[in-house]
């Protein structure tokens, strides 16, 4: 799959697609699909051990996620990965970290659903 660049997990930023290569993965690990990874840049995934700032997001490119999926989504000109919540008719995205606050997405559509992070040791 691609390694299409980095992804705020913080402050949005703009997505960096500047190509780093090609990540090989096993099907068993991520599943089929339209994928793609992305750096996390930033600790508002940081909660409970999520997301960690330099972690790679593989995520499935999909326009809808469900409820407490974490997916990638743009912000205005820039993109960021968090957990989707929906509030009546507010669709919101939510960091992991309580230090950071939730971001409203009514109008944002969504790049994909995160289906594995990988880090290192």
């Amino acid at each position: 799959m691609p390694l299409i660049g980095r992804i705020a997990a913080g402050i949005p930023i703009t997505a960096a697609e500047d190509g780093d290569g090609v990540l090989p993965l096993p099907r068993q690990l991520v599943g089929h699909g339209d994928l793609f990874a992305l750096t996390v840049t930033g600790h508002s995934m940081a909660g409970e051990g999520s997301t960690l700032d330099g972690n790679m997001v593989v995520a499935r490119r999909q326009p809808v996620v469900e409820p407490g999926a974490v997916a990638a989504a743009p912000v205005g000109e820039e993109a960021t990965v968090k957990r989707l919540r929906r509030d009546g008719t507010d669709v919101w995205l939510d960091p992991d970290n309580r230090d950071y606050e939730p971001i409203p997405c009514n109008e944002a559509s969504i790049l994909g659903k995160a289906v594995a992070v990988m880090r290192g040791l």
